[in-house]
């Protein structure tokens, strides 16, 4: 039996019902979540984007119209916001306030910032100005008197002076103590260099005298009488780099202190009744083949080993050691010598022969040429019996003339014979 109690509470639980579905669909239909269960409304539809007009199709779907005219897209930074397509734009903001002083620049929230940074708008990167600004001028730079640095690791205790980096005057000192090199620094590098010179010097030797520089070594003309008489110890050999006696044995620079000399001819000598050559280079003798290649070789030979032939050059013609004399008949013939390292030389002293009775004359004339290369030669030196500047030999005789000149440093000398329709006999070479 349905009593009227139970009735009044069916009727509140169907209540309560109605009103929870009531809420449920409603919260279901709002907000970023919704679930639509019906027709859209605009406020569903927003996208964002300030240049689309939203709205809601008869379906139910959200619809984005796109729009001319003003708009405003979130940036301090620009002017005149307008929509072009679906996009708002604006015309950037220009912060240049026109005051030197500071550096411009914009913040998209809040707009244009202007900082007063004068030590980074006014400094000019030299360290010998006073970098300020004046709200007039702009930017001044004013000399300073600072220590600096002017880039040259030569120098030091550089200071500024009318804007500019100066040196003091102070030096680095790259003295040696040798007075025989230049010394200097370089500014490249900052290294010392020191090159050699030929300076008057001091050897600090009382029995020297015109003392030079010379392959870094300071030296002078011994005076073998001083030398002798205080007892100095004199060295056992020469220093080939200078052109002294050093060892008082009264030749400068011989052959035997100075390493091998070598020689070579232009042209090969001739033969007679026999050949006039010379062993050691190779060359036939009576009996033997010629073999021309030795003759533009540089080698040792008779011509440079002190032992000189006779007066009779006939007497020394043969094989072996005693084959002394080497000969050309009507040319010009040139020695070409080649020393072991660069010599000094201030004479050359041929051993010839002159027998008239053998058609065998002194040359007329004999020309020197000196050179570092074998190459590049200096202009000839020209010695003549005409001007008495080569000795002559008495008739019948051989003997050796001494040819006299300035102070010549080479590695190679050339000897050139001028020979016009004679024989020219040669025994013997030396160097001083």
């Amino acid at each position: 039996m349905v009593t009227r109690t139970s009735l009044r509470c069916t009727k509140a639980l169907a209540a309560s019902v109605v009103a929870c579905f009531a809420l449920l669909l409603a919260s279901c239909s709002t907000g970023p979540d919704a679930v639509v269960f019906g027709p859209c409304y605009v406020g569903q539809c927003d996208d964002g984007n300030p240049c689309t007009t939203e709205s809601c199709s008869s379906t139910g779907d959200c619809k984005h119209a796109v729009r001319t005219g003003d708009c405003q897209d979130g940036n301090a930074c620009t002017t005149g916001d307008h929509c072009v397509g679906s996009v708002c734009t604006g015309v950037v903001f220009d912060c240049n306030d026109g005051f030197p002083c500071t550096v411009d620049s914009c913040d998209k929230s809040t707009g244009c910032v202007h900082l007063a940074t004068q030590a980074t708008v006014c400094e000019d990167g030299n360290g010998c100005t006073a970098d300020s600004c004046d709200t007039v001028k702009g930017c001044v730079h004013e000399p300073n008197t600072a220590l600096c640095n002017d880039g040259n690791p030569c120098t030091f205790g550089d200071a500024c002076f009318g804007g500019a980096c100066l040196p003091s005057g102070a030096t680095m000192s790259c003295d040696d103590q040798n007075p025989c090199t230049n010394d200097a620094c370089v500014p490249a590098t900052g290294a010392c260099a020191h090159s050699l010179n030929t300076h008057t010097c001091d050897d600090g030797n009382p029995c020297t005298h015109d003392d030079v520089c010379a392959a870094n070594v300071c030296a002078g003309v011994v005076d073998c009488a001083c030398a002798l008489q205080l007892g100095q110890v004199l060295p056992a050999k020469d220093d080939c780099d200078t052109p002294f006696d050093d060892n008082c044995d009264g030749k400068i620079n011989e052959q035997s202190t100075c390493g091998a000399t070598l020689y070579r001819f232009n042209v090969k000598p001739d033969c007679g009744a026999v050949c006039y050559y010379d062993e050691p280079h190779d060359i036939a003798v009576s009996g033997k083949a010629s073999d021309p290649s030795g003759f533009g070789t540089y080698a040792t030979g008779q011509l440079l080993d002190g032992a000189k032939g006779g007066d009779d050059w006939s007497g020394d013609l043969g094989n072996g050691p005693g084959y002394e004399w080497v000969a050309w008949t009507s040319l010009t013939p040139i020695v070409f010598v080649q020393f072991a390292k660069p010599r000094n030389l201030t004479f050359v002293r041929l051993g010839l022969n002159n027998r008239k009775d053998g058609a065998v004359s002194q040359p007329p004339e004999i020309d020197l040429g000196f050179s570092m290369d074998g190459i590049k030669w200096t202009t000839a030196l020209p010695f003549k019996l005409a001007d008495g500047s080569e000795p002559a030999i008495a008739d019948g005789k051989r003997g050796d003339i001494d040819l006299a000149f300035p102070l010549q440093t080479a590695k190679f000398v050339k000897i050139s014979f001028v020979t016009p329709g004679s024989w020219t006999f040669v025994d013997e070479l030396e160097f001083d």
